[in-house]
């Protein structure tokens, strides 16, 4: 169910409502190590709903350890207002080609539908190619429903290393980063539109469900909704969004560790998982990785 796998993409890969109640949280963290050097890979969610907790202990025991962390983009301002500009100059339709181009008269009646339950004036997403959409109809309800991109684990953790003096890195920019969604093929972005439109009223559900995967560490359930869905389902999705990205990763992180000192990788929970993620790709590479209990 592609539905299923944007929506993964969009809350594990860097979007006000009522506070949910704290509860404690046991979510997975990694610690690579070899002679000089420790790294701590951290599997992040980028919405998170507004009051839940990012970390545990670990996580901030090792956060504090650590000299130098790592998150996906660089989070300033700057950084942000660059991805907005980007976002609407990679996903804007071009000249003749509106989003209703893409599919019949019945499947624009549904989005029309669909845009006014959720409050998108209609005729709004029109300027938009198909994947950029998608997002917008993916991430409205689900932000309506009380998550927040602020709340994220990965904005979290760049406030914690600002405020204590760490060294913030980034492992690609922000023009990488929208490029890759703007590489989709029109079949793939056709595919992602309508099941947008016809499956929205699952969203809520399934983002709850990762959420409670992410807060208890159930790294068995993420991997079968992140990764093994998308793998086998949709290869040209998960070539792009987690192959292609993760071995570009690998190169920087394993120079990384070649050096010396204690460095935290923040990065969405799916590029650390299955058999291509960052783990697996460490223990390959002859490095002791171990999970942190």
């Amino acid at each position: 169910m592609l539905k299923r796998t944007f929506l993964a993409v969009a809350a594990f890969v860097a979007f006000s409502a009522p506070a949910f109640a704290q509860q404690a949280i046991d979510p997975a963290l990694f610690v690579v190590r070899d002679a000089d050097s420790t790294m701590y890979l951290y599997g992040t969610v980028h919405v998170r709903p507004n009051g839940a907790d990012w970390g545990d202990d670990d996580v901030r025991a090792a956060l504090a350890e650590s000299q130098e962390i790592w998150t996906e983009v660089l989070m300033t301002p700057e950084t942000d207002a660059q991805t907005q500009q980007l976002a609407m100059q990679y996903g804007a339709a071009p000249a003749g080609r509106p989003l209703s181009s893409w599919i019949t008269v019945e499947q624009n009646e549904r989005l029309n539908a669909l845009t006014g339950r959720i409050g998108i004036p209609t005729g709004a997403l029109e300027q938009f190619q198909p994947w950029l959409a998608s997002l917008t109809l993916t991430i409205v309800p689900i932000m309506q429903a009380g998550y927040n991109p602020t709340s994220g684990v990965d904005r979290q953790i760049d406030a914690y290393g600002d405020a204590n003096g760490k060294t913030m890195r980034a492992l690609e920019t922000a023009e990488q980063q929208l490029g890759f969604f703007a590489s989709f093929s029109d079949d793939l972005q056709r595919q992602f539109l309508l099941e947008s439109i016809d499956q929205s009223e699952e969203g809520v559900a399934l983002i709850n469900a990762m959420t409670a995967a992410w807060d208890r560490g159930d790294l068995e359930s993420l991997e079968a909704t992140v990764i093994t869905d998308t793998r086998t389902q949709y290869p040209e999705l998960y070539n792009v969004i987690f192959v292609q990205r993760n071995n570009a990763w690998m190169e920087v992180l394993v120079q990384e560790m070649n050096g010396s000192g204690v460095d935290f990788v923040a990065v969405g929970a799916g590029h650390l998982l299955g058999s291509e993620g960052l783990v697996e790709q460490f223990r390959a590479r002859g490095f002791t990785v171990e999970r942190v209990q």
